[in-house]
This record gives C-alpha cells, sequence and structure tokens, in this order.
C-alpha cells in the first residue's frame, strides 16, 4: 500500500488518530496539540480521542476546529469496562479509515495497542520522560506497550537510551524534539502579563507541584542565599499541584514568603519569561524540558540541574549554567553568577535562542513527525486481536 493511498486514491491525506488521556496544562499535552495544529491538511487529518474530555487545552483544540472523541475508561484501567471501551475504539479507528494511531502517554499507549492491533493499523507509541512517576503495574504496561509497538517516538536521546534497555529494538525507535512555535510565544511574549508581580530581578521557574521530582524545595532553600546579596531578587513559581501548600509553608518557613509569588497556572508564561532575568530548573529528574526551551526561546539564561535530557539543550556555560541536582548551595551560586554578571547572562540568552531556532523550531519538529506518518502508513499490520 502506498502512503496516503487508503481507499480511495493516492491523493488522500492520512488520517492520524492521536489519543491522549487528558488535555490538562502540561509540556506533554501542549506538544500533542502543537501537532494537531501544525499538520498540513492536504497531507493528515487530525482525529483525536482521549480517555478524561477535560482540560484547558481542549480550548485550543476547538480553535482549530478539532473535538476529541471520548473512550472513559474511568479511573481504574483494570476492569471489565476497559475491554469494552477498546472494543469501541477498534470500532472507530476501522470507521473513520484511521491509517495509523499515535498513542501519546502511559494509559494510552497501552489501550491504543489493543485497539490498533484489533483493527489491523500501525501504532506509534509515546515516551517523554524517564518515568520518575511510573510505580505498580503501570511500570510493566509501560514496558510491555512500547516492546510491542510499531515505533516509540521519544523526544530527547536519554529516553531513547532508557527504552532500549527496557528492551524495545533500537531501529523501532524515533527520536523528534519538542518543537517551539517561536512566531506564536514572540507574539506573546509582547503582551503584558496579566497580573505582573511587583519590580525586581525575576527569576522564573516553570513547574507542576505534583511531585517532589520538580526540586521546588531545593530551590526555596537556594533564593534564600541568593537574597544575601541579590536583595532585588524575586522568585516566580508557575505551576500548580498538590505540594503548593507544602511549598507556601516552606517560604515562610525559611523567611523567604515576600520574595516568592506562587501564581498558579498562567496562559501568559511568554510574557512573563520575557520580563524576567533568569529561569531556573532545579529538577531531580527530567526528559526533555519545554520549560526550558521556552526560557531560551525568551533569550533567558537557564540555570538548570544536570539531569536526563537537559544536559541535550543547556550546554554549561554557553547559554546556561549546569549543577548537580539535590544542591542548593550550587543552584544559589550559579544564580548568583547569572544575575551579577547581565552582560554575560544577555550572551548566554541569546546562544539560547539561536539553538532553538536551529534545532527546536516547530518545522524541525513537523518535518520528524510526518516522515514517521508516511513510513508506517504503508504499513500492513495483521490483526491479532478480536475487535468487538
Amino acid at each position: 500500500m502506498e502512503p496516503g493511498s487508503g481507499l480511495t486514491g493516492l491523493t488522500t491525506p492520512l488520517r492520524i488518530l492521536v489519543f491522549q488521556n487528558r488535555f490538562l496544562i502540561g509540556g506533554q499535552e501542549g506538544q500533542t496539540v502543537l501537532n494537531v495544529r501544525s499538520m498540513d491538511r492536504a497531507r493528515f487529518v487530525p482525529v483525536v480521542a482521549c480517555l478524561h474530555p477535560e482540560g484547558e487545552h481542549l480550548g485550543d483544540l476547538a480553535e482549530v476546529g478539532v473535538r476529541p472523541v471520548a473512550f472513559d475508561v474511568g479511573r481504574k484501567m483494570l476492569r471489565p469496562r476497559t475491554a469494552v471501551q477498546v472494543a469501541r475504539l477498534a470500532r472507530f479507528i476501522r470507521a473513520q479509515r484511521i491509517a495509523l494511531v499515535h498513542a501519546q502517554d502511559i494509559y494510552t499507549n497501552a489501550l491504543g495497542l489493543l485497539a490498533a492491533r484489533a483493527a489491523g493499523v500501525p501504532i506509534v507509541a509515546t515516551r517523554v520522560d524517564l518515568g520518575h512517576h511510573v510505580v505498580g503495574y503501570r511500570r510493566p504496561l509501560t514496558r510491555l506497550a512500547c516492546r510491542a509497538a510499531d515505533r516509540v517516538l521519544v523526544n530527547a536521546l536519554c529516553i531513547r537510551d532508557l527504552v532500549i534497555r527496557e528492551g524495545v529494538e533500537p531501529d523501532r525507535v524515533v527520536v523528534v524534539r519538542n518543537g517551539v512555535d517561536l512566531e506564536s510565544l514572540d507574539r506573546e511574549a509582547r503582551q503584558p502579563p496579566a497580573a505582573p508581580p511587583p519590580p525586581g530581578s525575576w527569576i522564573a521557574c516553570v513547574a507542576n507541584m505534583h511531585h517532589p521530582v520538580k526540586g521546588q524545595s531545593d530551590l526555596l532553600v537556594a533564593l534564600r542565599e541568593v537574597l544575601r546579596t541579590r536583595a532585588d531578587a524575586r522568585l516566580l513559581l508557575v505551576g500548580d499541584g498538590v505540594r503548593r501548600p507544602f511549598l507556601e509553608r516552606l517560604a515562610r518557613e525559611l523567611g523567604v514568603a515576600e520574595r516568592v509569588h506562587f501564581l498558579g497556572f498562567r496562559r501568559d508564561v511568554p510574557a512573563l519569561l520575557a520580563r524576567a532575568a533568569l529561569s531556573v530548573s532545579a529538577s531531580h529528574a527530567e526528559g526533555l524540558s519545554n520549560a526550558i526551551l521556552e526560557a531560551m526561546a525568551a533569550r533567558l539564561p537557564v540555570v538548570a540541574t544536570a539531569v536526563g535530557g537537559t544536559p541535550e539543550l543547556v550546554r554549561d556555560g554557553v547559554n546556561g549554567l549546569l549543577v548537580p541536582p539535590g544542591s542548593p548551595g550550587a543552584l544559589a551560586r550559579r544564580m548568583s553568577e547569572a544575575l551579577a554578571d547581565r552582560a554575560r547572562a544577555r550572551r548566554m540568552g541569546e546562544r539560547g535562542r539561536r539553538a532553538v531556532e536551529r534545532e527546536f523550531d516547530l518545522a524541525q519538529m513537523r518535518l520528524g513527525y510526518d516522515a514517521l506518518y508516511e513510513e508506517l502508513a504503508a504499513f500492513e499490520v495483521p490483526r491479532v486481536v478480536a475487535g468487538g
């Protein structure tokens, strides 16, 4: 079968099922929306499905005329209802003449695999983190889904190495870097923030507050040291989650609460970054951080922990400064260093922007996705599971 041929001729666009758990604000969800929004409709028709029809990014999809179809399995996957929804999804794939399934996360990798095999179409599984949050049955389930998928898409070399160690054949792993829509980012950066914090040397950290792996505790300890020599420093924590009350209490205990601004989830992050002096990532584990990429695109120097895919983005002393994870003292020294030498900081920021333009522009991401989709659409995949 030729790519794009389907059942109606060589010029028929490929119908791609993009399968996402939910559409909350987050780096991975944002990349899914960017993929859907940037598809060339003469070549691809995005059909979006989800397990839970919720999240702020649903509005972003609606703006480009996409309404996800829900296959809600509830909050527990291991029950009969899940089998019913998988069979329903397989029927949907056949009815919609889907050319391939692109699953986006732990749950959709597994359920998408079953439905794709039932419908006889290829599947791309996605891995964009190092699995620090994957526990219990989800860990072996993730490995099995990736081993059985036709391709595993990753966004960093460190994740590529991980899935190969887990048993995925190297020639089935495809690296496609995250993309940044620079035109949109620059346009949003020129707008005033919705609620700007007071004047000062703003240090921006964009990360969720669901898990201690993001290292905000280390960052608050480091800020106390920075304030000894930089009284004008202010920390902007963008993001939210169950750990926020703990972090707010820690800021008070450390005596830095007046210099820390908890902004929650914000849709005007580019405008905030455009007015910051420095971006920080204190994570103990990381894939390829969208927050770091957006900070680089905003011409900010980045102080970051040398974990996961971060050294693939930040070159120490070139476009940012790297520190060991879990080292508030080292983090404080590098933050103070970047704030003290503003000329050097500007040079690092400009180099970061050029790196994004060269390696992480939206067009580069699009080339990777398009090549993958067209290659897999030519596959003939036998049905190995009853599709209901």
